[in-house]
């Protein structure tokens, strides 16, 4: 398959020329980092917009886990619906009524910094129930829509122009050949340099919210 092959008068490419900015917002929605990566490759080659791809994902992004939040806030009884959910909300009942500096003391005190880092780790499905949670928890709308538009801008920016660039590397062997190098010698020292510096720091900060959020969620340890 090249791209070329004709479907109802339309070539592949055409039809994603056309229609992909309307299906775009579903694949988001269903694949995640997938459908940006496709996105961010589809727009070397010339089909889709990067920046168009790229706003589309944070607006995406940043309107569902405002959704969550609201279910969260207003939609207590629906949660308490699913036994799942019902859960999540008698736990977060339970720790509410404990006075000992827990981690919803935490958690309302630090949110931006907690949905922030989830949002940019590889936990990122979690962030919907981070959501929720904030909205049980009555955290302010704003504190919710900065740390998720921060961190999808990261986030987003990551996928797209990792497919636009391998995107580019596919149509130039030449510059996968001459830029590979360079590009995995700047993600070992980021690597390092988190590891060595950030990584620690980080991990004391985050590790007890992380865990008591775990168990909130019905995670495993």
């Amino acid at each position: 398959m090249t791209g070329g092959e004709v479907v109802l008068g339309h070539s592949l490419f055409e039809w994603i020329s056309l229609y992909g900015y309307y299906v775009f917002p579903l694949l988001i929605i269903f694949l995640g980092p997938l459908a940006g990566f496709a996105g961010g490759f589809f727009a070397s080659l010339g089909i889709m917009n990067p920046f168009a791809v790229f706003a589309i994902w944070v607006v995406v992004t940043t309107t569902t886990d405002s959704l969550f939040f609201v279910l969260g806030k207003f939609g207590r009884k629906i949660l308490n619906k699913f036994k799942r959910s019902r859960e999540i909300v008698e736990r977060i009942h339970q720790a509410e009524e404990v006075n000992d500096d827990n981690w919803v003391r935490v958690f309302r005190t630090h949110f931006i910094k907690i949905f922030f880092f989830v949002k940019i780790s590889p936990t990122v499905t979690i962030t919907d129930v981070l959501a929720i949670i904030g909205g049980l928890l009555d955290i302010r709308f704003r504190r919710l829509y900065i740390a998720s538009f921060l961190g999808q801008l990261i986030w987003s920016g990551m996928f797209v122009a990792m497919g636009f660039y391998f995107g580019g590397a596919v149509q130039d062997i030449s510059f996968l050949i001459n830029t590979s190098g360079l590009v995995f010698a700047g993600i070992f020292i980021l690597g390092f340099l988190y590891v060595r510096y950030a990584h620690q720091y980080f991990a004391s900060k985050m590790s007890s919210t992380m865990l008591a959020i775990k168990d909130v969620i019905g995670i495993k340890k």
